[in-house]
């Protein structure tokens, strides 16, 4: 949001003003670019490479409607599995879908649904549509405050607690089970979550212990919800953690990690392409400061953004071309990284050739654009 951004830029000023201070990292070309070419020649893991790229799309372990976002990489959970074999491509997800389309007969919903929506703003015509009312496939998102406290329940209770009125989920609903969370995310219409950075740092296995003792009441079957049950092939927490990390770091995985990349934080993250990657979420998802401004009163504007961040937020677009696979060399991915159009659209840094104008609604997403005729959000 615009405030957000202000506030950055107050603080890199006041850092510039004092050496001792150590300039924030926010969303910068150069900063992205330096990333994308020390990934390729293998100078940061995909790990790091993920949190550099959540950094610079505005997400924050110190805000848990923009926290950072990882894909589920793994596919296989069960109980009963005793060995994981990272060479086996049958054990990984898909990472060139959303994980709203893993599942064919599920997304069918989805598309009827979306279709549904086409139809009746043709029916009512262009006139009366608005762009926050655009057809979207999912009324969910995979990243979400609620979606964040659900994983970390066991180190932040008190969170939970909050967002509960003082009462935990119905037991059912908790984080009990790897197999059982992965299967919701393929099949349940209103869970669509990925995962978050902890999954991968051996270092956080607490989140998935319950050492406080939390009396989290028992399923429909019976049993306890306690630790998070893990898959045979774990013998501790901390063991799954790093099996996990591993999947992240396997030649499977880095090889089809830039589709994923591509999805949350480039060319198929938003606009006409994120359609057809089957990848389009409600257009509160993708709120920014020029939807903002559009809105007459100040209650307007509150009122849509708490909504945006109760729902969860698309992050910021980095790539305007396919992201890069491994081997690539760097040289070929000139005009890889958006400009900086957003920041330098706010008025405290905007000139007068890069602040962005509102063009005729046109009835879709894309209905803003920059002086020079470019989408900065397309």
């Amino acid at each position: 949001t615009e405030a957000r951004e202000r506030l950055v830029h107050l603080i890199t000023k006041q850092c510039s003003a004092s050496r001792s201070l150590p300039i924030p990292c926010y969303t910068d070309r150069n900063f992205v670019e330096s990333a994308v070419e020390l990934w390729l020649s293998n100078q940061l893991n995909n790990y790091e490479y993920l949190l550099i790229l959540n950094s610079a799309a505005g997400r924050s372990f110190h805000d848990l409607s923009r926290y950072p976002v990882f894909p589920w990489v793994l596919s296989s959970y069960g109980e009963d599995e005793t060995m994981l074999d990272l060479t086996n491509a049958e054990n990984f997800r898909d990472l060139s879908k959303p994980i709203g389309a893993l599942n064919e007969d599920r997304f069918q919903e989805f598309k009827k649904r979306y279709e549904s929506m086409v139809q009746q703003q043709k029916s009512q015509g262009a006139q009366h549509n608005h762009h926050q009312d655009a057809p979207f496939m999912y009324g969910t998102h995979y990243s979400a405050p609620g979606y964040v406290l659900f994983y970390l329940l066991r180190v932040m209770p008190e969170h939970m607690l909050c967002l509960q009125n003082g009462k935990f989920d119905v037991p059912d609903r908790l984080f009990f089970s790897m197999q059982s969370c992965y299967e919701s995310a393929l099949s349940n219409n209103a869970d669509l979550k990925e995962l978050i950075p902890e999954f991968y740092d051996p270092d956080c296995f607490d989140f998935l212990i319950n050492s406080m003792g939390l009396q989290l009441g028992n399923l429909q079957t019976g049993e306890r919800v306690d630790d998070v049950i893990l898959p045979s092939y774990s013998k501790s927490a901390k063991d799954f953690l790093r099996k996990n990390r591993a999947a992240l770091e396997s030649d499977h995985c880095t090889t089809h990690l830039p589709k994923w990349i591509d999805l949350i934080f480039g060319v198929t993250s938003r606009g006409s392409r994120a359609k057809t990657a089957r990848n389009l979420f409600h257009p509160m998802s993708y709120l920014g400061p020029v939807d903002l401004d559009a809105l007459r009163s100040d209650e307007d504007k509150n009122r849509a953004e708490l909504q945006a961040t109760e729902f969860g937020i698309v992050p910021d677009k980095l790539f305007r071309k396919e992201h890069p696979g491994k081997g690539e060399s760097w040289e070929g991915t000139e005009g890889l990284v958006m400009p900086d159009v957003l920041r330098d659209s706010y008025n405290y840094g905007a000139s007068s050739s890069d602040r962005i104008t509102k063009k005729e609604n046109t009835g879709s997403n894309d209905g803003f654009s920059l002086e020079d005729g470019t989408n900065p959000f397309a």
